[in-house]
């Protein structure tokens, strides 16, 4: 079974590619275009200049937006991993007082239980100490 994230990932890399190919199918439109068009050699290698220019700049903007998108994730696992952590640590210090209150408990009950039988001695004069 596919997870939400493998689908945003598939998502994603079928987006580049598809605006990749689209980039890449309108740069070889332009040019053949530009070199059936009545124009002079300079015309022509200025316009391919410009339109690689455009195109350039093109891949450098979804190279960015790209880069933002993963620095958005990196955030959010970043984010999620320590809320993941926090809450374990809650829960540790959760048992930790459970275990010391516990002992605590634990602790008195024998204090209780040995004053108890000192008591006992005390009163009934027996020999043996506790």
């Amino acid at each position: 079974m596919r997870s939400n994230n493998e689908d945003y990932e598939r998502e994603e890399s079928d987006s580049a590619g598809f605006a990749t190919g689209l980039l890449l199918g309108v740069a070889i439109g332009a040019i053949a275009a530009l070199l059936y068009a009545p124009k002079s050699g300079e015309e022509i290698r200025q316009e391919i200049k410009d339109l690689a220019d455009q195109q350039k700049d093109n891949l450098k903007n979804q190279w960015d937006r790209t880069k933002e998108k993963a620095n958005e994730v990196v955030n959010t696992a970043r984010e999620k991993v320590d809320s993941v952590a926090q809450q374990a640590s809650a829960s540790v210090d959760s048992y930790a007082e459970k275990a010391v209150d516990k002992v605590i408990q634990v602790a008195d009950g024998a204090k209780s239980t040995v004053d108890k039988l000192r008591q006992n001695d005390d009163q009934y004069g027996q020999s043996g100490r506790i």
